[in-house]
């Protein structure tokens, strides 16, 4: 009976382990690189072949070094670059590699997957002698869509959800045990969270809360203990701190000064932080973050049914219905308050709550449960929420990344949230795809993002002065989401097309969530007039495109 019972829980994990996958994997391929993720694959490749940490950009090296290092068997092509990260990514990705194109986006998002399944298996194996927990908490991570969408690229995003979940239970089991080597186990991935994002530095202080509730309680009152187990955490901290760095002590010229590169990242962390970006939220854009931000993205991003979930055990938690460990809410409460100042640029900085908020969520569920098991209605209003949450995530199939629950009506999105919320450029692939099927052949492109649309195979020019007057005969348009929101703010010059006549025509049609067509029917007519208006700008500014400009025009 008891190895059944292991096969059944065993096979639960492998379920929803399926679930998760056949909604990751097949984006892998089937989506096309996001506005960041060039960048971030070149500085994992540069780390790793080079121990390069110096050129500019924001976080240490450990996660794009993680999501490079399946490219190691590639043998791609490295140069010095005289320009930024940007213009590197842009050509290691995009020229000099470019033939390998498809293997090197596959292989780097499949770390960010495998670290999505590692996850997964984290929460199953610290729940796994209760069926009915497991069971319920696996359910809300095979089927959130935020967690999904980032999980299908090649961004640090999921590998430092991994380490700092993973440091928490470490941590909590060196309590539990009070055993030093979990001490030093719990150093050891604080550093590698760190080491992915610094965001991660909010172990610290956790840390140190979750010391002071439970040395009482599991270490007694000697103050020789805690602090032997204070000297063993900072000792496997740095242990991985010099690992990661060896690969620059031993290619720098200068090894003393990598011991300066964390606090430098720190520094130019903050500054980014201080830095005004383009930011929309409910129809607006300006250059100002807002501390509501974070949690109205949530709101919106999140499925109902699980909203709804995490209210009630909240609710039974306050009422002490319920009794939720300190390691699992501090957390989440914690982190939560500490980003909301960060600069609002995609639910994705809450990413690192999420397993706590899937364990939170299914002790409430359970409750219900147990508590309701005689009343027939209690199993149905269930099995209705799981329902709902099944069909919304499964509706938006391949498209979790601009997933938007049922407050927002689908014809609205646009509306509400942008950047890496709707719009990161995920859907270059299927806009070149319905060019080719609808036959269209050079289309006028209002675009604002990272990746040019010919790479994908997208035969576009830029908008022309003519085409502010009036939409010409015979010629198909393509605008994107982030042109419509956040142009005009981040490029004014922008500003002309936005307010011209595609913002008041309704377009032919959509692609997936970020692309709007206009097909004007009629015979086209090739001009003279070749007065390029700054429709593609980033493209554009960092000369990325073949043809002439003149925006000054």
């Amino acid at each position: 009976m008891k190895s059944f019972n292991g096969l059944k829980i065993y096979g639960l994990f492998l379920l929803s382990a399926f679930v998760y996958s056949i909604q990751v994997l097949p984006r892998l391929n089937t989506d096309s690189l996001t506005n960041d993720e060039p960048a971030e694959i070149t500085n994992g490749y540069y780390y790793l072949t080079r121990g390069d940490v110096w050129t500019p950009h924001l976080h240490p090296p450990l996660a794009s070094g993680l999501t490079a290092l399946p490219l190691l068997a590639l043998n791609l092509k490295t140069f010095p670059v005289s320009g930024d990260v940007i213009d590197r990514g842009h050509e290691f990705m995009f020229e000099w590699n470019k033939d390998q194109l498809p293997a090197i986006t596959f292989w780097s998002r499949g770390v960010s997957c495998l670290f999505g399944l590692m996850t997964g298996f984290l929460l199953f194996w610290m729940n796994r002698n209760d069926l009915k927990l497991c069971a319920v908490t696996l359910f809300f991570w095979a089927l959130n869509p935020t967690f999904l969408g980032l999980a299908g690229v090649a961004k640090i995003e999921i590998i430092p959800v991994f380490f700092f979940f993973a440091a928490i239970l470490a941590f909590q089991k060196s309590f539990e045990k009070f055993n030093l080597s979990w001490g030093f186990f719990a150093g050891v991935l604080a550093a590698m969270a760190v080491m992915s994002k610094l965001y991660c530095l909010t172990l610290f202080p956790i840390f140190m809360i979750l010391e002071l509730a439970n040395s009482g309680q599991t270490m007694g009152v000697q103050g020789a203990i805690p602090l032997k187990y204070w000297v063993c955490w900072l000792s496997g901290f740095a242990a991985l701190i010099f690992l990661l760095y060896l690969p620059t002590f031993l290619f720098s010229p200068y090894p003393s000064a990598v011991l300066a590169n964390l606090p430098e990242k720190f520094a130019e962390d903050f500054v980014f932080a201080k830095h005004p970006y383009p930011v929309y939220l409910l129809g607006r854009c300006t250059l100002e973050s807002h501390w509501y931000y974070l949690p109205i993205a949530f709101l919106l991003k999140e499925p109902l049914p699980f909203l709804f979930v995490l209210v009630f055990t909240s609710g039974l938690f306050l009422f002490k219905k319920i009794q939720i460990p300190l390691w699992q809410w501090l957390p989440a409460i914690f982190f939560f308050i500490t980003v909301l100042p960060t600069p609002n640029l995609g639910i994705r900085y809450l990413l690192p709550i999420y397993p706590f908020l899937f364990l939170i969520a299914a002790q409430g569920v359970v409750w219900f449960w147990k508590e309701g098991k005689q009343k027939i209605f209690f199993v149905w209003m269930l099995a209705g929420l799981f329902l709902w949450q099944t069909t919304s995530v499964g509706l938006n199939f391949l498209h979790s990344l601009s997933y938007l629950n049922e407050l927002v009506p689908p014809n609205r999105k646009l509306y509400y949230l942008a950047d890496s919320n709707l719009d990161w450029g995920q859907d270059l692939k299927r806009l070149s795809l319905k060019a080719r099927e609808r036959n269209w052949g050079k289309v006028k492109l209002a675009y604002l993002g990272g990746v040019d649309p010919q790479d994908y195979g997208l035969d576009w020019e830029p908008f022309q002065k003519e085409d502010l007057l009036k939409p010409q005969p015979g010629s198909v348009y393509v605008v994107n989401a982030s042109f419509y929101q956040l142009g005009p703010v981040a490029f004014p010059t922008t500003r002309p097309i936005v307010e011209s006549w595609l913002n008041k025509t309704e377009p032919t049609g959509k692609v997936a969530d970020s692309w709007y067509y206009f097909e004007i029917p009629g015979r086209r007519s090739e001009t003279k007039d070749k007065s390029w208006l700054p429709s593609a700008p980033f493209l554009q500014y960092r000369g990325y495109c073949a043809y002439p400009i003149n925006s000054r025009e």
